[in-house]
């Protein structure tokens, strides 16, 4: 007897999960879907539009761009401390 009903209750049992009806659910699934996707992928190809550069080729005038700018950055700060703090001291070590 508890048998029978177990097979009966999935056998009446519908479907669940994307099973809609009607044009407005579809599209709100479509949409939701396309949105999803479209969030995951687009930091994505905005880091490559950034990028472009590197990934054409032209990856020695990026590295060279890269430099000059981390230099100038380095000797601003090295001037900033010493206007902070003073000239580091200069140890003579050689007897």
């Amino acid at each position: 007897m508890a048998n029978t009903s177990f097979t009966s209750f999935f056998n009446n049992a519908q479907a669940f999960g994307l099973n809609v009806k009607g044009t407005g659910a579809l599209t709100q699934v479509g949409d939701t879907l396309g949105n999803t996707a479209g969030g995951v992928l687009e930091p994505l190809f905005t880091y490559l539009e950034e990028n472009e550069n590197v990934f054409s080729g032209d990856l020695t005038k990026e590295l060279n761009k890269t430099f000059a700018a981390n230099f100038n950055l380095n000797m601003l700060m090295h001037k900033a401390d010493e206007q902070v703090n003073g000239v580091k001291p200069v140890f003579d070590t050689k007897f």
